[in-house]
């Protein structure tokens, strides 16, 4: 069986420029001290992941939210055969972070990583 499908391009360029840019924004300026920038939360469970995470709804706002969930459903129902989706969060891993084998299966038979990193310029 066949347990791991890339799928480059299926979210629109403009889309994911707009959530990058969410991003950029709120993190470009290294010494703000503006709220916005403290909404992770440290999430460890021993033997399967530490990381920085959070819910995706209130990082990138409603429209843009209801955008990625749009996009991430019609995915799934086209190419997966699912009808729905979980809650979408925003991780991220510096040193010492890690996901090990689990299952998370009360979410559904598959999981995904959509990375909006900017590989060019890195």
């Amino acid at each position: 069986p066949q347990h791991l499908s890339v799928s480059d391009g299926f979210l629109d360029e403009e889309l994911a420029a707009s959530l990058r840019k969410v991003f950029d924004d709120r993190f470009g300026n290294t010494r703000s001290t503006l709220t916005e920038r403290f909404v992770w939360d440290y999430w460890h469970v021993p033997g399967q992941y530490t990381l920085m995470r959070t819910a995706a709804d209130d990082f990138f706002g409603e429209e843009l939210y209801g955008r990625l969930c749009e996009a991430l459903t019609d995915h799934g129902q086209k190419n997966l055969g699912c009808n729905s989706i979980t809650q979408p969060w925003l991780s991220f891993y510096i040193d010492g972070c890690e996901q090990r084998m689990h299952t998370d299966s009360w979410h559904g038979p598959f999981a995904y990583v959509l990375s909006l990193t900017q590989w060019e310029g890195r």
